[in-house]
């Protein structure tokens, strides 16, 4: 290894620079002052990347590489059931693709700084805010890319850095969003057996994704129009996989007469009752992947069909929103909504799951107010 330094002349300012190369890496670094005064602090800098670097790091690995690798071992992760399994590979995927595109250089991991990390999450940042979205993009992004560094640190593909200085950005106020009846109406009328009781479980029981895409049919009581949210035990035998509802709530979901229906009309076969195309229960991210290939085909049908029409944006999760703002438009609590959806308490449900600015929920509260009429004690002048 060759440790003589030497100055080049930089044009543009009166600095001078040096280069040098360790395991086929380029270090770069500008030095001013006096000829003693930079070579003091040159051999230092140089003495400080030796350290660091030459005995326990590997700078020569490329980004192909740590791609693979790292797919490798989530895999294995997910199969084991640890902590990173909960985020799936596919936005790992995402999250690398994202950064090959915005930083650059990027042929090794030594490339790699908090610096550029930051430049990217600012530019996706940006372009969600130019289609109108939030920040889920950009933290998601910053998420994956934290936890997948901090691996490759760990492993010595790459130097230390302080992804601790690398943070997920404040997300804008939830909006609700719900769906009209016409919209509703459109999805049913469009819509295949199993795609329907899809939208009734959310619009009509409150169903969290994930609890549709878990739900046994052994856990529905058809004939009194009940349905249980409860803990899957684990059945290699039966094909059933281990899964707990959120935070282990257990409740019961009251089912409709026009669910019923369409369940007695799919007839399932398998211990769950939706299933994909080969009878296999979906992840949460395939299940979210058919219900938006579902709403496609639907506005496409809408288009052909419909003498007026209109585009629907809703996600899965939007039914649920639905169930929540129609039923209070009805007449039901706050509390009495919350505590058929799980949630702990009525501020979840107020701030995340009611459009209050429906017609329905506008026209009960002018009944509510006309009811204190008789309260009222007129004034003499």
């Amino acid at each position: 290894m060759n440790d003589k330094i030497t100055f080049y002349k930089v044009q543009g300012h009166n600095g001078w620079r040096v280069q040098k190369q360790l395991h086929g890496i380029r270090f770069v670094k500008d030095f001013y002052g006096s000829e003693d005064k930079r070579q003091r602090e040159a051999a230092a800098w140089w003495e400080d990347i030796k350290i660091r670097y030459c005995n326990n790091w590997d700078g020569t690995k490329t980004w192909d590489f740590f791609k693979t690798k790292w797919e490798e071992w989530a895999k294995s992760s997910s199969k084991a059931k640890e902590p990173m399994a909960e985020r799936t590979i596919y936005e790992y995927k995402w999250a690398f693709s994202q950064a090959q595109r915005l930083i650059a250089p990027l042929r090794y991991l030594a490339d790699i700084t908090i610096e550029n990390l930051r430049r990217a999450r600012g530019t996706l940042a940006e372009e969600a805010a130019t289609r109108g979205n939030d920040n889920y993009g950009p933290n998601k992004f910053v998420t994956c890319m934290r936890s997948s560094l901090a691996w490759a640190m760990e492993q010595g593909y790459m130097r230390d850095i302080l992804i601790n200085n690398f943070h997920t950005l404040p997300t804008a106020d939830i909006k609700v969003k719900t769906q009209s009846v016409k919209e509703i109406e459109l999805l049913l009328k469009y819509g295949s057996t199993k795609e329907r009781i899809v939208v009734l479980l959310g619009f009509d029981c409150g169903c969290r994704p994930e609890e549709m895409a878990n739900m046994l049919v052994e856990k529905l009581d058809l004939e009194n129009l009940f349905g249980d949210i409860s803990d899957n035990a684990e059945d290699a035998r039966r094909g059933i996989h281990y899964w707990h509802p959120k935070c282990h709530k257990v409740r019961q979901i009251r089912l409709t007469e026009r669910l019923k229906k369409e369940i007695l009309l799919l007839n399932p076969k398998g211990p769950y009752l939706i299933t994909n195309q080969y009878g296999e229960p979906y992840s949460q991210e395939g299940f979210s992947h058919f219900y938006r290939k579902f709403v496609k085909r639907v506005n496409e049908e809408i288009r052909q069909k419909e003498k007026n029409p209109i585009k629907i944006t809703g996600t899965c999760k939007t039914l649920r929103k639905d169930y929540s703002t129609s039923r209070q438009g009805q007449g039901a609590t706050i509390e009495e909504t919350g505590k058929s959806m799980g949630h702990a308490g009525k501020e979840v449900t107020l701030e995340h799951y009611t459009n209050t600015a429906t017609p329905q929920m506008r026209q009960q509260e002018r009944e509510r107010l006309k009811k204190l009429d008789k309260f009222i004690v007129p004034l003499k002048y």
